[in-house]
């Protein structure tokens, strides 16, 4: 069975490495560097809390300055992307530290004492004044990348070759820019043999992997201190064809499972940073009995304790 949480992680963490990488290239490069960094910092094991913190600190590192050496071979991770993807001009005009400081606090939604632990372990100087400046920034309309492709099964034995295939399909000499940066058309994906050739390479066929889809049901501020947060109805199809539909609740850059969102509405019980529990809802038709509103957020208050509260919550 797919894991869908290791999927979510790694789509989580590609969209943050797209927006503190350099801008002033192609989009589609800069995914598929994205895509590269977080593969290398993302175990394939099932990993939360400090493990995850820790792969996302080497992606921020290594997107707020990457190495040359990542920047060479990339048409393994050009494979699947979107047709589409945000330029966000105005976020790339800022110092690498004020990206990351800017994704974290005003994008993401980070709280700013997790934030500034996120600057600190990054070796950012002067992480409070920074914060500060990034506070009173204007709201740069932000526009964070939808799908980002699926997670390479495997690295392909032949980059090369691959890479020499596009090269020939585009009819020239591959593109670079800036160190290395690999600036060419990024939709080539057959390519055949220079006439008179006795030979052809062919490119390998890879399996169909699952194709994700995400629909906001709800974004704004959260109950009991909580910032700013996102549910969302994950729609994943697999390789056999099946759909799931898994109701996501998006808050300072980690996830928590939700109630099946096949009927377009999600709801979960969420401990709040003031230490009590809200039953939170989206989606169409939701009515919860006693339920406060909140910009088309429906809430209700439970008890403070340490474990979520039992009972079950009708949307209805």
């Amino acid at each position: 069975m797919p894991d869908f949480g290791a999927d979510r992680r790694y789509r989580e963490l590609v969209r943050l490495s797209y927006l503190v990488l350099p801008g002033g290239r192609a989009n589609e490069v800069r995914l598929a560097l994205a895509r590269r960094i977080v593969e290398r910092a993302l175990p394939r094991r099932p990993i939360g809390g400090s493990a995850y913190a820790e792969a996302r600190r080497a992606v921020l590192r290594q997107s707020m300055r990457p190495p040359r050496r990542l920047r060479w071979r990339l048409v393994p991770w050009l494979r699947g992307l979107p047709a589409q993807m945000p330029d966000n001009p105005a976020l790339a005009a800022l110092r690498p530290e004020e990206r990351v400081a800017y994704v974290l606090c005003r994008v993401v939604g980070m709280r700013r004492y997790a934030a500034r632990d996120v600057l600190v372990d990054l070796a950012v100087p002067n992480a409070h004044d920074l914060l500060e400046r990034v506070a009173e920034m204007p709201e740069l309309n932000v526009v964070t990348p939808g799908p980002v492709g699926a997670r390479n099964s495997r690295r392909s034995k032949a980059p090369l070759a691959v890479a020499l295939l596009v090269t020939c399909a585009a009819g020239g000499a591959l593109a670079v820019e800036e160190g290395g940066f690999l600036n060419a058309q990024a939709g080539a994906h057959h390519a055949s043999a220079p006439t008179g050739t006795a030979s052809t390479v062919k490119t390998p066929v890879q399996a169909a992997t699952p194709t994700p889809e995400e629909r906001l049901l709800w974004e704004g501020t959260l109950p009991g201190r909580g910032g700013r947060g996102k549910l969302i109805c994950h729609v994943v199809t697999d390789p056999q064809g099946t759909i799931h539909h898994e109701g996501l609740l998006a808050v300072e850059g980690r996830s928590h499972k939700a109630r099946d969102c096949t009927d377009g509405r999600t709801g979960l019980w969420w401990r709040a940073p003031n230490r009590h529990w809200y039953y939170l809802a989206a989606g169409r038709g939701v009515a919860l009995e006693g339920a406060r509103q909140r910009a088309g957020l429906s809430y209700v208050k439970g008890e403070r304790a340490k474990h979520a509260p039992q009972r079950a919550v009708s949307l209805d």
